[in-house]
């Protein structure tokens, strides 16, 4: 630092450097028991429901964070309410859904935490236009997350702290996990394991790629998403057939003190459950939707098991799937976990959106083990 920071642990100048004081003082150094914070996004109805004339079942209750959905030709009565940290309605701007909802978890990846943010919802219901969304202010939040990544490392003294960033994005197509930076290279094959000690995950024979700039890594970003597997069905011109995992690895190495801290990011779009019927899928797109479904049902175990009180809990699932076991970490683990949900307003699809809402607020029950930032010291000076 400027002022030589003298007598400070690598983590209390990286706070002081890094973090504004309202939220530095308040997460660096701190672990425990977090609950996983989910946010819930209602999209627009789309041309072809407005032009329909289908209804919208769904509203937002911004000031008491609070979902309504109304079921349809019901009254007053039959609505139900589903309470979240935040939820958001087609009023929110990509930038703001960033900062109420994800710039905590990236800050404290920066206090050398490891996060997840994933987006959970229906196929068609936004998951992946809010996690990568389009060009200029339609970013979503992995761009924004890696330009205030970028940002906060740049206001690092650069005589006292390097910062080494790298990523690797995988899917999850049916039951084989795929690098999709390494696609054409005759890429190894990729296992998950799972750390006894810590619970951490981590994938193995990935391709791991070192970045030096915001720019680097959207292209990376890019690049991977070329070979994402997606197809169009009646709900979805453009559908995620695969669930995807873009994970970056931050390490700050402090000259002064011969220590270094590390974070993680995890950043995961779930492919959408979805029904034969309504999807019109058929072939190999009948089969993939068998296998994401099957995925999802994997999950909701997990989730079944973590919300259970007590003695009743038993052993938790994770090994019954890859997804599990890719999640682990951020579900009753040690990460701290934000989970997004996005929903379709239509009426059409009010059955899809209760059970969206429905496993959101089991989710919400779950309280992982955070882990404090670890820091590693360094032989030799």
């Amino acid at each position: 630092m400027a002022d030589g920071g003298g007598g400070m642990s690598t983590t209390q100048a990286l706070a002081l450097q890094t973090t504004q004081a309202l939220t530095a003082t308040s997460r660096a150094g701190k672990g425990g028991g977090e609950c996983v914070k989910v946010v819930v996004r209602v999209r627009p109805l789309f041309g072809k429901e407005i032009n329909e004339g289908r209804e919208k079942i769904v509203t937002m209750d911004i000031p008491r964070s609070t979902a309504i959905l109304y079921k349809p030709g019901g009254s007053e009565r039959d609505q139900k309410e589903f309470a979240f940290d935040a939820v958001f309605d087609e009023s929110f701007s990509q930038q703001k859904i960033f900062e109420d909802a994800a710039q905590e978890i990236v800050d404290s990846v920066m206090d050398g935490f490891n996060g997840t943010i994933f987006a959970y919802g229906q196929t068609g219901a936004g998951k992946t236009y809010t996690l990568y969304g389009g060009p200029g202010e339609s970013r979503g939040i992995a761009p924004r997350t890696i330009e205030a990544l970028f940002e906060r490392l740049g206001r690092l003294d650069g005589r006292r702290f390097r910062s080494v960033v790298r990523a690797h994005l995988v899917e999850l197509y049916k039951t084989d996990l795929l690098d999709l930076l390494a696609a054409g290279k005759g890429a190894g094959r990729l296992e998950v394991r799972r750390d006894a000690r810590t619970g951490e995950t981590t994938v193995d024979n990935v391709d791991e790629r070192e970045v030096s700039s915001p720019q680097e890594l959207l292209r990376l970003i890019d690049e991977g998403l070329e070979h994402r597997h997606i197809a169009s069905t009646q709900l979805n011109a453009d559908s995620s057939r695969s669930h995807l995992f873009f994970t970056v690895s931050i390490d700050v190495f402090d000259r002064e003190a011969n220590t270094s801290v590390g974070g993680k990011l995890r950043l995961c779009d779930l492919a959408g459950s979805e029904r034969a019927k309504k999807s019109g899928a058929s072939g190999e797109a009948m089969k993939e939707a068998i296998e994401i479904n099957r995925a999802l049902t994997a999950l909701g175990d997990v989730i079944e098991a973590l919300t259970r009180a007590g003695a009743v809990r038993g052993p938790v699932p994770y090994r019954n799937h890859k997804l599990t076991t890719l999640l682990s970490d951020s579900l009753g683990g040690t990460a701290k976990t934000l989970m997004i949900v996005n929903v379709s307003p239509a009426r059409s699809e009010v059955e899809e959106t209760l059970n969206s809402l429905a496993y959101a607020s089991r989710v919400k029950s779950i309280t992982n083990d955070v882990r404090g930032p670890q820091t590693s010291s360094h032989a030799g000076g």
